[in-house]
């Protein structure tokens, strides 16, 4: 009879397998854990979420950038302003500038006395008649507080407009001086102007637009009668363009405009101030010194004093500013 075999059980065996199979168990327990926190550390580090990091950031950069331009347009808005500002303060003191020297030059020649014309030799009898023609007497010159000229024609051309308004005794005194400084061998002429809502008109002295020599008996009375009426009648706006239109075909060598120097475009066909001077000097021609008489509160408006001297200056004149103590009723 066979001898049987022993058998031999590993326990150890066993056991490793049950010791594999808890960690198992629980490497898998721990992963089924943590699983959401790994997607969640996923999700954080996905290209979107770096594209999403990138549009915030550019958002706020184009929201920065927004609020610099901003602060930038408002620091040039104010240098523009106080670059407006300081040029207004300029051309008032230049204006007033001028106004002092037109005073200056009104006292220095209030003070120089005028020589009265000296009287003609009486000729001497000769025997027999002379070839050589007798030369003209030398044409007196008419001056008004600095002004000159050598025309013996004169018209003096008021502006009606309701901004002159206010300013009648200025204006009478300067329209009387003018007046008063023209001698025996001139002749004159008076021409008031506005723009009504009939459209343009104007109001001449002598009637029938010829010339009214000085030395005929009245002619200097009647002629600051008329102009002291013409004070009476201010008012619409003033067309120069037609006035002037009609002042060089007319008679005299020499306008003195007297004006408060505030040209309306819509009175003289859209003109600027700039493009008036310029169309009125071509329709001149050079044919006649056009001389101006600025009146009125000049310094509360920008350009009446460089207008007025402009256009004296383009047609051989010359321009004087005569300040007036009362505010016009122009706004």
């Amino acid at each position: 009879m066979r001898k049987r075999a022993d058998r031999e059980v590993n326990v150890f065996s066993l056991s490793a397998v049950d010791l594999f199979a808890a960690a198992m168990g629980a490497f898998a327990l721990l992963a089924i854990i943590l699983l959401p926190y790994y997607q969640k550390e996923i999700r954080e580090i996905t290209p979107d979420n770096a594209i999403s990091d990138l549009l915030r950031a550019a958002e706020d950069s184009s929201v920065e950038t927004v609020e610099k331009r901003k602060a930038l347009e408002a620091k040039r808005a104010a240098s523009v302003q106080n670059v407006s500002d300081i040029r207004s303060e300029e051309e008032k003191l230049l204006a007033k500038l001028r106004a002092e020297e037109a005073a200056l030059k009104e006292k220095q020649a209030a003070a120089i006395p005028v020589a009265p014309p000296l009287p003609e030799p009486t000729p001497e009898p000769e025997p027999k008649p002379s070839p050589v023609e007798t030369p003209k007497p030398s044409t007196v010159t008419f001056r008004f507080l600095g002004m000159k000229t050598a025309k013996d024609d004169v018209t003096i051309a008021l502006d009606m407009n309701r901004c002159m308004g206010g300013h009648e005794a200025t204006i009478g005194r300067a329209v009387s001086r003018i007046i008063d400084s023209l001698q025996e061998n001139h002749a004159m002429s008076i021409v008031g102007f506005q723009q009504t809502d009939s459209g343009p008109r104007t109001t001449q002295w002598p009637p029938g637009g010829g010339l009214r020599q000085i030395n005929q008996s009245g002619t200097q009375a009647q002629a600051k009668e008329f102009a002291q009426g013409l004070t009476r009648q201010f008012g619409g706006s003033a067309s120069m363009l037609d006035a002037f239109g009609k002042l060089f075909s007319g008679p005299g060598d020499a306008i003195f405009l007297v004006s408060d120097g505030l040209p309306n475009p819509r009175a003289n066909n859209g003109l600027t101030p700039e493009r008036l001077v310029r169309e009125l000097t071509r329709l001149n021609g050079g044919r006649k010194e056009i001389h101006t008489v600025v009146v009125g509160n000049y310094f509360d408006y920008d350009g009446t004093v460089e207008f007025m001297e402009e256009l004296a200056a383009e047609n051989g004149g010359e321009f004087m500013a005569l300040a007036s103590g009362r505010a016009g009723v122009c706004d």
